[in-house]
């Protein structure tokens, strides 16, 4: 995402540039994203922290850059892949969301793909924010919401 306040300074011209989280196999992950949603390699890096070499990939798809890292000795906890609604009880990063203009399209895309789904076209809140949820190969969760059926901001 590209930053569009080229006149502000310091935090007023803050946006986006990636999301980053850990995966037990970067190479797969990396396949998955492609195979998936289109993701596109933009770079692979590696950096050492204390406890060894960190493989890094960033990767971009729909004006969206994700950055996937392989630590060694990588621990998962599973409270934040509970089932839902049980995932939200921990504090932390919950999901990727995306969103999409038809998405009963989009999860037929997904589904012939074999992707894992969590639900598929539910409504989130009364009547609004239909979306479909599915989990990567680690069991992260990307929920794909239908844009027109947003809640507006009031």
């Amino acid at each position: 995402m590209e930053n569009t306040k080229q006149s502000e300074t310091g935090l007023k011209s803050f946006s986006l540039y990636n999301i980053a989280f850990t995966v037990a196999n970067l190479e797969a992950s990396l396949e998955w994203y492609k195979e998936v949603f289109g993701f596109q390699l933009v770079s692979k890096s590696r950096f050492q922290l204390p406890q060894g070499g960190v493989d890094a990939a960033i990767i971009e798809a729909g004006g969206f850059k994700l950055e996937l890292l392989t630590v060694p000795n990588a621990k998962r906890i599973e409270e934040l892949f509970l089932e839902l609604p049980f995932h939200l009880n921990t504090i932390g990063n919950k999901n990727i969301v995306f969103q999409v203009e038809n998405i009963a399209v989009a999860t037929e895309e997904l589904a012939n793909k074999g992707v894992k789904f969590v639900y598929r076209e539910q409504y989130l809140v009364e009547g609004a924010m239909l979306s479909t949820m599915i989990e990567d190969i680690d069991g992260n969760k990307i929920n794909i919401f239908q844009t027109n059926t947003l809640i507006e901001n009031k």
